[in-house]
């Protein structure tokens, strides 16, 4: 399912704001952009999200804020110190004139980035509040996606029926009754007597028509697949995956059909039932 959460938090001079943006995704692909010194939590984020979360792609992200005296960059005096009396020889050497602190400062590695670790026990209390601002987040974002699931379950339950409904007349097409089906069966013996073909071939022949016109093993199939379908999408979440593999086990037993069919009625009913199965698996896909 689709969906979006953002929740803002603070502890002390901190402040910071998660952002998740959800996809469809057929199993959890988490995919975290997080503050350099924040890698030690990446994997308490992982673990929280995928208690809360079982399916979608998730983009999160986290951004950080502090007003305090964790400043992002220090000067490294040593090193400058060095530069000034290096230029001072140079310039007493050769006549070069002295370069200028402003100068000195764009130098490498005198003015150094300072990026704390959020694994300093010093940062323990704020780390916890960032969770549990994560997990009001997680929260927000579930709330979005079980209001899109109610819609679904409609669709689905929708989609579901529309199958029965086209199974059921399958069921009632002349094609697939018993007497339809001894008809045809007469039919074709006579034509292959006809034919005088050996014994063992009319046996063969008689096997192969008898498993090809009866359809009602496909329709029993797909029936109870159908029943399952309704029983999964009342039960609720997590069914994403289970749903997905059903309907291909629907697909295949319309395939089935469709193949057996010599009737044009029964293969426009298996054409429809095919249509309406894509737009299932393509709802499903939605579903956790």
């Amino acid at each position: 399912m689709t969906g979006f959460g953002r929740v803002e938090g603070s502890f002390e001079d901190w402040s910071w704001v998660w952002e998740v943006r959800a996809l469809n995704g057929k199993s959890l692909d988490i995919r975290l952009k997080l503050p350099d010194g924040f890698e030690n939590l990446e994997p308490h984020i992982r673990k929280q999200i995928s208690s809360q979360v079982q399916r979608g792609s998730l983009q999160i992200n986290l951004k950080i804020h502090t007003t305090g005296q964790d400043l992002p960059y220090r000067l490294n005096s040593e090193w400058l110190r060095t530069l000034v009396n290096l230029t001072f020889e140079l310039n007493k050497e050769n006549g070069i004139k002295a370069a200028q602190l402003d100068g000195l400062y764009a130098v490498k590695g005198v003015v150094e980035e300072v990026v704390p670790s959020a694994a300093d026990p010093k940062y323990k209390r704020r780390n916890q509040r960032l969770l549990t601002s994560l997990e009001a987040m997680l929260h927000a974002l579930n709330e979005a996606r079980l209001s899109e699931g109610m819609a679904l379950t409609k669709i689905l339950t929708g989609n579901v029926k529309a199958m029965a409904e086209e199974t059921a007349k399958a069921r009632e097409c002349s094609a697939s009754t018993s007497k339809a089906i001894k008809q045809k069966f007469n039919q074709r013996f006579e034509e292959l007597l006809g034919d005088k073909l050996p014994k063992e071939r009319l046996i063969q022949e008689a096997a192969i028509l008898a498993v090809k016109a009866d359809v009602r093993e496909e329709l029993d199939r797909l029936g109870a697949h159908l029943k399952q379908a309704l029983m999964l999408i009342k039960q609720g979440s997590p069914i994403g995956r289970k749903l997905d593999f059903l309907s291909q086990e629907i697909l295949r037993e319309i395939n089935t059909l469709c193949s057996k069919s010599t009737d044009i009625a029964l293969t426009k009913i298996g054409l429809e039932l095919k249509s309406l199965v894509e737009q299932f698996r393509e709802q499903a896909a939605n579903v956790e």
